[in-house]
């Protein structure tokens, strides 16, 4: 047996002093009575002599001994507790620049990655998902949410469920828009994960990392295209045409990407060899899950106050029935 509040025994020492001064108390008044009165006259004049309740004082030790040992806090055994366990948040954000729409991954970058993405989801019906989709500039398209059919009915498939395409890719500001999607909130864990061809046409490298750092955030960047330059479709489907009249191609660019990964916390992975992707996001999830809010039940040491604290109250109960019997 060991005790939460050890300090609080001191309190059982006060039970022999309470002993000594109910001893004490009763001889006085036995002495008083001795001095006016005889002890053997005392039946004959009808003196009221003080009982020594012997056994009621047994009881009040018993009882006050046992209610100091259960504000202790004793602890025995094995029990069960509520202790916080799984829950976890995870942002996807998903480029859906022009350079997506190239056709080196089937049916495109973008169908490539949203079935990626699919999968992702159905992979982790467990967890909290928010969308953001970003190009030139960044927002947050769905919410956290649960529902994992209408996060994927929000999620662009192909080119023509982009209202807006744009052709460049702009890294700034990206982090800032995840981290609202996902704000850090007490128990709970977050991790994003980037859906790219790279080729980020901004400066802010060297920021979207400070800021992912400061966020606490880890980033998973995956991949999307080949290295083999390939044609932009423009919105029509013919290949996009520089001003000189060249064909614009592009490749995966992952130098920006791995960097991404590496320094906040994460990992890269090239989406065309990544064959199991929920997995290694539950793997993430699992590293960062230290602050969940779901409760589950585990072991712990039993605290038995709740046993000691009824038998004090008991004998308690019975020494002030005792008392008033004169015992």
């Amino acid at each position: 047996m060991s005790f939460d509040r050890p300090l609080l025994l001191i309190g059982l020492f006060a039970i022999p002093l309470l002993l000594w001064l109910r001893s004490t108390w009763l001889a006085r008044e036995l002495k008083s009575l001795r001095t006016f009165v005889r002890p053997v006259l005392w039946e004959k004049v009808s003196v009221t002599v003080p009982p020594p309740r012997t056994l009621s004082r047994m009881f009040w030790s018993a009882g006050i001994a046992l209610c100091i040992l259960a504000a202790a806090g004793p602890v025995w055994g094995t029990g069960t507790m509520q202790q916080a366990s799984g829950g976890s948040n995870l942002v996807i954000a998903l480029d859906i620049s022009g350079s997506m729409r190239s056709t080196d991954e089937a049916p495109t970058r973008l169908g490539r990655a949203a079935a990626a993405i699919e999968q992702l989801v159905r992979g982790l019906p467990d967890v909290r998902l928010s969308l953001v989709l970003f190009a030139s500039y960044s927002r947050v398209a769905v919410p956290l949410t649960l529902d994992g059919e209408y996060f994927l009915s929000r999620l662009p498939r192909e080119p023509g469920d982009i209202a807006d395409p744009r052709l460049g890719t702009q890294i700034g500001g990206l982090i800032d828009v995840m981290e609202s999607a996902a704000p850090e909130m007490a128990l709970e864990s977050r991790v994003g994960i980037v859906f790219s061809d790279g080729g980020f046409h901004d400066h802010e490298i060297e920021s979207t990392i400070e800021a992912a750092r400061s966020s606490e955030m880890p980033v998973v960047t995956v991949g999307v295209g080949g290295n083999v330059p390939a044609p932009v479709p423009g919105p029509s489907g013919e290949p996009l045409m520089t001003a000189d009249g060249d064909t614009v191609k592009t490749a995966l660019e992952d130098e920006v990407l791995r960097r991404i990964a590496e320094e906040t916390g994460g990992f890269y992975a090239a989406l065309a060899e990544t064959p199991d992707l929920p997995w290694l996001m539950r793997e993430m999830l699992a590293r960062s899950s230290w602050r969940l809010p779901e409760l589950r039940d585990a072991a712990t040491q039993g605290r038995r106050f709740q046993i000691l604290l009824g038998a004090g109250m008991l004998f308690l109960l019975a020494a002030t029935v005792l008392e008033r019997r004169r015992r």
